[in-house]
């Protein structure tokens, strides 16, 4: 279930889609992107975000875009200490797969 639900995110040049666990290892995913490189690094970069996010103010982040010369990576928190993550090819529409990521984003979490 949780693989159909990370395939609702596979649109708009969205190569694959995952969820990280507060542990780095991936708890599902979609999609052709390989995450077994970047799901452990993930866990690490989440307390920062949420580090940057209490400086402003707020309780924790909201999501994550990162740019890079091979794609965009989306990353938004679940409940938990989960992430989800979206990989996007070069030139993709990241604000396009956000609005499915934010649409579908009680849904991943109940599959968990």
């Amino acid at each position: 279930m949780l693989t159909f639900a990370l395939g609702k995110l596979l649109i708009a040049g969205a190569i694959g889609a995952c969820v990280a666990g507060p542990d780095g290892r991936v708890r599902g995913e979609a999609g052709a992107a390989d995450w077994k490189a970047a799901a452990p690094l993930i866990p690490a970069a989440s307390v920062s975000w949420n580090g940057l996010a209490g400086d402003l103010g707020a309780d924790g982040f909201a999501g994550v875009l990162i740019e890079a010369g091979g794609g965009v990576l989306l990353m938004m928190p679940l409940p938990g200490d989960d992430v989800l993550a979206v990989l996007l090819e070069p030139g993709a529409n990241p604000g396009r797969v956000r609005y499915e990521m934010k649409k579908n984003l009680d849904l991943i979490a109940s599959v968990i």
